[in-house]
């Protein structure tokens, strides 16, 4: 009996100081002050730290990780705050709650106005994912009309560095989901918005750009570009939207991690929901990029003076809650899937994971943000597309002190002959 009391007894003591020294050892786990940046050197010391009452490592995906202990990338830690959101975006996304519903046959959106969609997200909901990114790609918060007069694309080879610096401008104008004037739809309901981007810089490509029209359809964008060289304008294909930018690392679809219609891709999964180190009250201006900077530390302030060049290591990274997405690519797509880590309170995706047909790792993806509270969107500051097969990268560093919202336009000041007029 005394053998089998002392049987029963055992497993039970074992697993009573078992949770004690768990419980011990969350107790004693520190939490790491504001400023502490995260790297290499003090990862494996602080992973079971917390900050804002997670543990750093649920904090790091494991490509973040990974790019920590093997690329040089250091996140600087900065205090959470609420990132805030236009009124007139936030009315415009409650009011469609329960009105809204994914038209796949049609791709559209039914009972859609303005704003997010979707605004409640269920978990459990088949269409979650789905309806995640459909409120990124018809409720972001860039205005009705956006215009960026200056912003370089600095190609970067991971042991040389820079090599190139294209400036160029990009102006986006919405047909529908408009949150100022007397109507959220401009013209027949057809499109979704128009977007121009020319090249200023360097002499051998200032003026080729490219003109785009949107639809609110399954309808591929209309795309043309204008080569000055020659004055010619000419149409693109309609699969465009997955080919590479120039001479980048992004497809079309790279910019802004994810720019296609989400009907174009023929599945998504929901992988789940957490918390990550992400930049949403970016630094802005001169402290991003300053075109009168002689020298790599003074140009690229944000970016990591040696190699591999590309790390935003100059940024404040806060906790942010966001989705977690599996986004099924086409057959024809250079990719099998993407990763997507979009932000649980707006549309805004921080980071994105491109892998190969194979499934290998590929590219990681990764975008800055600040609220300009003044006009009421979500300002990209900085971008990296990486590319880690060919150890390229292409990083977007935007002028924010030129940048225009909501200014005073109309359609037809987005057209070919606009396009054709910016490159003489």
């Amino acid at each position: 009996m005394a053998m089998f009391c002392h049987a029963l007894r055992t497993p039970f003591l074992a697993g009573l100081i078992t949770a004690i020294g768990s419980l011990a050892s969350l107790t004693m786990a520190a939490e790491v002050p504001v400023g502490m940046v995260i790297s290499a050197a003090n990862l494996d010391q602080i992973k079971g730290n917390t900050f804002e009452g997670h543990t750093i490592a649920s904090l790091l995906t494991e490509r973040m990780e990974w790019r920590i202990r093997n690329d040089g990338w250091k996140l600087p830690l900065a205090a959470s705050k609420e990132v805030p959101l236009d009124p007139r975006w936030v009315k415009a996304s409650n009011a469609n709650a329960g009105k809204t519903s994914i038209n796949r046959q049609e791709c559209r959106i039914d009972g859609w106005g303005a704003g997010a969609p979707f605004p409640n997200i269920d978990m459990k909901d088949p269409e979650a994912a789905e309806k995640i990114v459909w409120n990124w790609h018809l409720g972001q918060l860039v205005g009705d009309v956006s215009q960026v007069p200056g912003y370089t694309q600095v190609l970067i080879d991971g042991k040389k560095g820079v090599h190139a610096e294209p400036v160029a401008e990009f102006t986006r104008y919405a047909m529908k989901g408009r949150l100022t004037g007397g109507s959220t739809v401009e013209g027949d309901g057809s499109e979704r918005g128009r977007q121009l981007l020319y090249f200023k810089s360097p002499s051998d490509m200032k003026g080729l750009g490219t003109y785009t029209v949107m639809y609110d359809s399954a309808k591929v964008n209309s795309v043309w570009a204008y080569i000055p060289a020659v004055r010619r304008v000419r149409q693109l294909s309609g699969g465009a939207w997955m080919d590479p930018v120039g001479s980048s690392d992004q497809l079309q679809d790279d910019l802004e991690i994810f720019n296609a219609r989400p009907c174009w891709y023929p599945e998504y999964k929901l992988l789940g929901k957490r918390s990550i180190l992400a930049v949403t009250a970016s630094k802005t201006g001169t402290d991003i990029w300053n075109k009168e900077g002689k020298t790599f530390a003074e140009r690229y302030p944000i970016l990591q003076n040696e190699p591999p060049y590309w790390n935003m290591n100059g940024n404040n990274y806060e906790v942010r809650e966001v989705y977690v997405i599996e986004a099924i690519t086409p057959s024809i797509h250079p990719y099998s899937k993407k990763v997507l880590y979009i932000d649980v309170k707006y549309p805004r995706i921080h980071y994105g994971e491109a892998y190969n047909r194979k499934g290998e790792f590929w590219k990681f993806m990764e975008f800055h943000s600040y609220a300009n509270v003044t006009d009421g969107d979500i300002r990209t500051t900085a971008g990296a597309v990486i590319d880690y097969q060919r150890n390229h990268a292409t990083v977007s560093l935007i002028d924010t002190s030129s940048w225009r919202t909501n200014f005073v336009a109309k359609p037809t000041d987005f057209s070919l002959q606009a396009l054709q007029g910016a490159g003489h």
